[in-house]
């Protein structure tokens, strides 16, 4: 029998009873360290005094059906959040973005969110029963999905992008590092 069924206090005896297994374990909880780390840097360097990259544009579907454009948001600060249900990072740092956004939603802060997940379905499942809203989660394919972040250069689902009214980027980085104090500079 593998491993399937089996608690993580099982899998964690096994990985501990094999030297290889440890070994593996460690250089792999370094490696995450290390990655989650940089792009974490990255992030505030990106933010912080860089010259300004004009956002690409492009066109999603909304899980509500509407053809949504970044183009349409120009005149708003826009966060774009790239996310999906199966993705732990992006659960944990998206009720921050949504409370962001909505702090400053009067000042004409959005959030677009465009989703990674397989199907249409299994967003709509998690936003519905986690109490968000589906009219700013943008689909379209998965194929869509990636050509944005790739125009964009985000390298990992996870990712943020902050974009100021006139349409360039003004922070790209982990979602989790995008605060008021980065966003604030932007609402005038």
């Amino acid at each position: 029998m593998g491993h399937a069924g089996r608690g993580d206090e099982a899998l964690a005896r096994d990985a501990g009873s094999c030297p290889a297994r440890r070994d593996i374990a460690r250089w792999f909880s370094l490696a995450v360290c290390l990655v989650v780390t940089v792009s974490l840097s990255w992030g505030v360097l990106a933010s912080a005094g860089e010259e300004p990259v004009l956002a690409p544009l492009f066109t999603l579907r909304s899980l509500d059906g509407c053809d949504v454009s970044l183009v349409d948001y120009r005149g708003q600060v826009v966060i774009l959040d790239f996310w999906a249900s199966w993705c732990h990072p992006c659960l944990e740092a998206f009720p921050a973005l949504h409370a962001l956004q909505e702090t400053y939603a009067n000042q004409g802060v959005v959030l677009l969110v465009v989703c990674f997940d397989k199907t249409e379905e299994d967003a709509r499942n998690y936003l519905l029963e986690h109490g968000y809203a589906t009219s700013n989660v943008l689909w379209g394919s998965l194929e869509e999905a990636r050509a944005v972040k790739e125009s964009l250069g985000a390298d990992a689902v996870t990712h943020a992008f902050l974009i100021d009214r006139r349409g360039f980027i003004r922070y790209s980085g982990h979602p989790a590092m995008l605060t008021a104090e980065i966003l604030e500079p932007w609402l005038q």
